[in-house]
């Protein structure tokens, strides 16, 4: 008789979701069939299975799996758990969203759940609601880790005092949806003109990937953005075209008032005019030249 026939169901799990974490995935597999073809419906061992499809990107027969264990164990904590983690890999956000606020409903306490709806909020570019819920979750549990980083992109957000000094090294190795995040991050504080905000981030997104020819010019950009030489363009970076339109009527307005009232400094008026306009059109791209040369692009 071998040692397996002796292994119960919740030690078959065990070594399955073990064989998972060190990425071997068709032993996990092997041991699995072994498994279930004894314990057909266990749960654990069902678990187990479906965190063995979504390891191997398999969203559906995970789906599959754990709507089967909760069609019988509805309040499975391990299942809903597992279930958001695979709507949001698949791109479910609605979906993603209401399991954990069924989570949180049931487990108030559970800061870690809030910390993944923190991380959740920050995907879908909800910032204000996401550092809400991660001071949440840090007050509940101050040691965990998914809490903490959650809070971290909040401060580097906001600039506060050391946040610069700090990784988001351990976050982005450790959960595979974080660089995402942190890339719509970026594009999201670009829009709003937060350009060092945007390169605070970029910068340890550098540091994890130091060979990345496609994050150094993220970075390289960014810093151009956020220059000091760069401030007078901020409107037109910050809201584009409005502020071009915006920007053309002024000036129509003000020399069109010029003219009548002070004749005299319109002509120095239109120098100015037209030499910041060479200014915008000129000196970024420029800057952004020099900047990518003297970072060896």
């Amino acid at each position: 008789m071998s040692d397996a026939i002796l292994l119960s169901s919740r030690d078959y799990a065990t070594q399955i979701n073990s064989l998972i974490e060190r990425r071997r995935y068709d032993h996990a597999r092997s041991v699995l069939s072994e498994a279930l073809a004894r314990y057909p419906d266990d749960s654990d061992l069902l678990l187990a299975c479906a965190h063995l499809a979504y390891a191997n990107d398999d969203n559906e027969q995970a789906l599959d799996v754990l709507h089967t264990l909760l069609s019988r164990d509805p309040q499975h904590y391990g299942a809903r758990s597992l279930l958001a983690f695979v709507y949001q890999h698949a791109g479910q956000l609605q979906e993603t969203e209401a399991t954990l606020l069924d989570l949180l409903r049931d487990y108030p306490e559970e800061g870690h759940q809030y910390a993944r709806y923190a991380m959740l909020m920050y995907r879908t570019l909800h910032i204000d609601k996401a550092k809400q819920l991660a001071r949440e979750a840090l007050r509940l549990d101050p040691n965990d880790e998914l809490a903490l980083t959650a809070c971290l992109i909040g401060d580097m957000i906001d600039g506060r005092a050391g946040a610069e000094q700090a990784s988001l090294a351990t976050l982005l190795r450790n959960h595979p949806e974080s660089e995402t995040t942190a890339r719509m991050l970026i594009t999201h504080l670009v829009s709003r003109g937060r350009y060092r905000a945007a390169k605070r981030i970029a910068v340890e997104l550098l540091k994890l990937y130091p060979h990345s020819r496609e994050v150094l010019e993220l970075v390289v950009q960014l810093d151009a953005l956020s220059h000091w030489s760069m401030l007078p363009l901020w409107p037109f970076n910050r809201w584009g075209w409005g502020a071009s339109i915006a920007f053309y009527v002024l000036t129509l307005l003000s020399l069109n008032f010029l003219s009548h009232e002070a004749p005299g400094i319109t002509r120095y008026t239109s120098y100015v005019l037209l030499g910041y306009c060479a200014y915008s059109w000129i000196y970024p791209s420029l800057l952004t030249r020099w900047m990518k040369r003297r970072a060896g692009l």
